[in-house]
């Protein structure tokens, strides 16, 4: 598929059914890396993370590493970290403070504007040397909503508030849950590696239908972690019985497509009358305080639970975090977890959410492990051609409107969440350049 032909790569995708090349061809990577990560609104980072002039973070978009910055005058600045002058990656670390970019070959040092400041030896530079014109790239076209920073890396294409707005309740959603509507991503980070194709990640932020049975040992009455032999029933090979229990109790949950491969799944709210701690008892305390008895009570009910904002970020409801999707090759994928804190909250409440993700969403923990062997065997899976197609026909034809909500509705351990991604990754990957 070197041509990238629209009507070739339509073929790839059915209703109900993806071919495996969507997933093990290297030639189809290269082209999401131009057409869908070299296009779309990608997740850069969150403003809490450079809170001060100067400070920084470092990430990827697609292969391109940027550069986050929060400049002098307040404003954020995506750069591309790459030195005008011979290339090299300009900014190593992963965050930190600097007054200045300084490029560790020849000394050229840039302002947080990406504005380059001062070229040691200038006298060795031509006679038409342009500093001004040498000043770190930009990404073309930047967006920020609520603190969640965007970017695209083509200088044309659907507007920012096109992209997010369908999504835009979902952020505040989680925003307005802190007491003083801010949140904080300054908690660190997990970062984990598998052996697959991005798209498996993609997928299983908002697949329902895997929990009962990926996640056996944690969800189910008789799991047992780590208990995964053959044979051994208290672990993952639980009696049949116990599995259509557990499935049934994920029967009501519902999950919502609102277009551009965005969605989320419902799945519980924060209280429902029930939870009671002291930290959860201050920190409703607080929220009431700060917003209202009745908007309290909306938003410890919330409707929008994990969402994911197509194609690199989700926002996870319940131990909540952000979660950045980094492909590497058309085999190798590296996932970025951030723990957030609700400003305003009791400083317990924040360390019990933080311990929580760190049990379930670390590189050795409880829950996520169990999503990456499956998406390691699906990848070896589907290196065999005795099977072209990948079934995601779970609910096909079952959707319904959500007029309130403006969005369309299915069951939550349906497929039309897939569905609508690889609508969206179609939408992309058929338009040339």
């Amino acid at each position: 598929m070197q041509n990238g032909h629209a009507d070739e790569i339509a073929k790839l995708v059915e209703p109900g059914r993806v071919h495996r090349r969507v997933y093990t061809d290297p030639d189809l990577f290269e082209m999401e890396m131009e057409r869908i990560f070299g296009r779309a609104w990608l997740y850069v980072g969150h403003a809490s993370q450079v809170p001060n002039p100067g400070d920084f973070i470092t990430t990827e978009l697609g292969r391109q590493p940027v550069i986050m910055t929060r400049h002098r005058d307040g404003s954020l600045q995506v750069l591309i970290n790459r030195c005008t002058h011979r290339g090299a990656k300009v900014v190593n670390e992963r965050s930190g403070h600097a007054p200045r970019l300084v490029c560790c070959y020849h000394g050229w040092a840039f302002d947080t504007d990406g504005t380059l400041a001062t070229v040691p030896v200038p006298e060795g530079c031509g006679e038409g040397f342009d500093k001004d014109a040498l000043g770190l790239g930009r990404a073309p076209r930047v967006g920020e909503y609520r603190g969640f920073v965007f970017a695209s890396l083509a200088a044309a294409g659907p507007s920012f508030e096109d992209h997010i707005g369908p999504m835009k309740r979902n952020i505040d959603d989680l925003v307005d849950r802190a007491p003083d509507g801010e949140l904080a991503l300054d908690a660190g980070m997990h970062r984990y590696v598998y052996n697959g194709n991005w798209k498996l990640q993609v997928e299983n932020v908002l697949d329902s239908y895997h929990v009962p049975f990926g996640h056996a040992s944690t969800v189910n009455k008789q799991g047992v972690q780590f208990a995964r032999r053959e044979g051994d029933r208290s672990g993952a090979a639980v009696v049949e019985g116990e599995k259509k229990q557990t499935t049934a109790s994920w029967k009501d949950r519902k999950s919502y497509i609102v277009g551009n491969g965005h969605g989320w799944t419902s799945n519980t709210s924060l209280d429902e009358g029930k939870r009671s701690s002291p930290a959860f008892d201050e920190y409703k305390h607080a929220l009431a305080e700060k917003v209202g008895e009745q908007r309290a009570a909306d938003v410890l009910t919330p409707r929008l639970h994990n969402s994911l904002i197509y194609p690199n970020m989700s926002i996870m409801g319940l131990n909540i975090h952000v979660r950045v999707i980094k492909p590497i090759a058309v085999d190798r994928t590296e996932v970025n977890v951030f723990p957030i804190r609700l400003v305003g909250a009791p400083a317990a409440m924040n360390f019990g959410n933080i311990r929580l993700l760190n049990v379930t969403h670390s590189a050795a923990s409880f829950v996520q492990t169990d999503d990456l062997e499956s998406f390691v065997r699906a990848q070896k899976g589907l290196q065999s051609r005795m099977t072209d197609w990948v079934d995601i026909s779970r609910g096909l034809g079952a959707e319904e409107p959500d007029r309130e909500l403006n969005a369309t509705r299915g069951l939550a351990t349906h497929e039309m969440v897939v569905r609508a991604q690889y609508k969206a990754w179609l939408g992309y990957m058929r338009e040339a350049a």
